[in-house]
């Protein structure tokens, strides 16, 4: 008889466990990323990254609610990346504009330079993408690219101090 009490005990617990987990999902909706901007300047062996991404109203004061939280998983996860590839981030910030509905995250990223070309694996293969299959057009000083990334309009600029040539994700001085 115990083992019986027991055994329903821990099946309601776990089975209300569940239904409030599954609540609590259905209630806190994903925020809804609109459009993200993405801009780099490589400048001697450091690649000034900014990311600005905005968001729909209710998805942005969703964030400005809990600014710590969304400033620590954007770095967190950006320096995963970029450690899994051998690069250092340095100097993160995040700023956020209530009249675009926009957060910004900023950074230098050391070590993407290898001897006299610039290797943007830690950039491209995160987002699913590639300076040739993808298509990016190549101008004299500058790599820009358009489409969506996992549903998001997403616009790439990088731009260099001088004219270029490329091939899938390496970039060195023509």
């Amino acid at each position: 008889m115990k083992k019986e009490i027991y055994y329903f005990l821990i099946t309601g617990l776990v089975f209300s466990g569940i239904l409030s987990g599954v609540y609590a999902l259905e209630s806190k909706a994903e925020p809804n990323m609109i459009k993200r901007v993405i801009k780099m300047e490589a400048e001697g062996g450091i690649v000034h990254y900014q990311k600005e991404s905005f968001w729909d109203e209710e998805s942005f004061y969703e964030i400005l609610s809990s600014k710590e939280n969304f400033e620590a998983k954007e770095l967190n996860s950006f320096q995963k990346n970029a450690k899994k590839y051998g690069r250092k981030i340095v100097n993160p910030k995040v700023k956020f504009d209530e009249s675009k509905k926009a957060a910004l995250f900023l950074c230098d990223v050391k070590g993407a330079k290898e001897g006299s070309w610039y290797d943007f694996d830690w950039f491209l293969r995160p987002l699913g993408l590639d300076f040739l299959d993808n298509h990016f057009e190549r101008k004299d000083k500058e790599l820009r690219w358009g489409g969506k990334v996992r549903g998001v309009k997403t616009e790439i600029s990088i731009r260099f101090p001088y004219a270029i040539s490329n091939c899938h994700e390496h970039v060195w001085k023509r």
